[in-house]
């Protein structure tokens, strides 16, 4: 397949709601990459405390400690990059944008009330999405989002509606 035809079914899919497969599969991206992050914070704390005891242990962490830095560290992760892109790692690598229903970029209100509704109803509100008609899980229908097919690298900038652009387009 060549460049010229993957960029035109790209460009035709653009915009459109992405379906249960690839939501899953970002999501399944994103879990590791969640899992990855905290292991990282263990490390940097292993390894502040060997510069300041000379001593290089790893943590040992409890179920508990688990079950509350890994939600938080991913509703944190996940409220960044919604809100700075509309992308995490797992939509980036699958062509996928979370926007607005109107298109327009989340902001961090709303990108922080998804993240915490996706990591605590997660699985339950994404197998929604199997059986709407406009693919959305349930954080989706209450906040008004969806995930689209966008494989552009910019961010969306929205125009203000009644904004008058000059001839030659934003300076």
């Amino acid at each position: 397949m060549s460049a010229a035809s993957r960029r035109a079914r790209a460009a035709a899919v653009r915009g459109r709601r992405a379906g249960l497969v690839s939501r899953a599969v970002a999501d399944g991206v994103d879990f590791a990459v969640i899992g990855l992050l905290l292991f990282g914070i263990l490390f940097a704390f292993a390894a502040v405390r060997y510069f300041v005891d000379g001593e290089f242990d790893m943590p040992r962490i409890g179920a508990v400690f688990s079950a509350a830095a890994f939600p938080v560290v991913a509703v944190v992760y996940l409220t960044v990059l919604w809100t700075a892109t509309g992308r995490s790692v797992g939509k980036h690598l699958l062509g996928l944008r979370v926007v607005r229903d109107d298109g327009t970029p989340l902001g961090v209100l709303r990108a922080a009330a998804r993240s915490l509704l996706c990591v605590v109803i997660g699985v339950l509100s994404l197998l929604w999405a199997a059986v709407s008609k406009r693919n959305a899980g349930v954080h989706d229908l209450v906040l008004r989002t969806s995930v689209v097919h966008d494989w552009s690298a910019a961010v969306p900038t929205p125009v203000p509606s009644g904004a008058v652009i000059p001839e030659g387009g934003p300076a």
